[in-house]
């Protein structure tokens, strides 16, 4: 029996793809009791100039930091305690990938993760 919390925790994920963005906020009241409360997707397409350039170009850019200030907006209406946002192959191959995590830090308040393609184990990040 898994420990039940005193009120509910709002828990996120950011999904930062090469063609799309993706948000889910859940609220976990235990292990065995949460409920994805929001979904939400932006059309950023990361891998565009990226996968053509090696960089992201200036709309990219902007359109990713627009997406990511739109899903703090929605993170705190659902009073979100702890996330974790991480960006894939689009960010790993480009070259400019450092312009895009301090946008999003400095403009958004959010840390982007550029992660690997391989799977290892271990305690993730997670930001409050």
């Amino acid at each position: 029996m898994a420990l039940k919390l005193a009120k509910p925790l709002y828990l996120a994920a950011i999904d930062a793809g090469s063609n799309a963005f993706r948000l889910i906020i859940a609220r976990v009241r235990s292990s065995d009791d949460w409920e994805i409360v929001k979904s939400f997707r932006a059309p950023v397409r990361l891998g565009h100039s990226v996968f053509t350039t090696g960089k992201f170009d200036r709309k990219t850019l902007r359109d990713a930091t627009d997406a990511f200030c739109q899903f703090r907006r929605v993170m705190d209406r659902h009073g979100v305690a702890a996330y974790r946002a991480v960006a894939t192959s689009a960010a790993r191959e480009a070259l400019n990938r450092h312009v895009l995590v301090e946008r999003l830090r400095h403009q958004a308040n959010i840390n982007l993760e550029i992660i690997s393609g391989i799977a290892k184990s271990g305690p993730s990040a997670i930001h409050p």
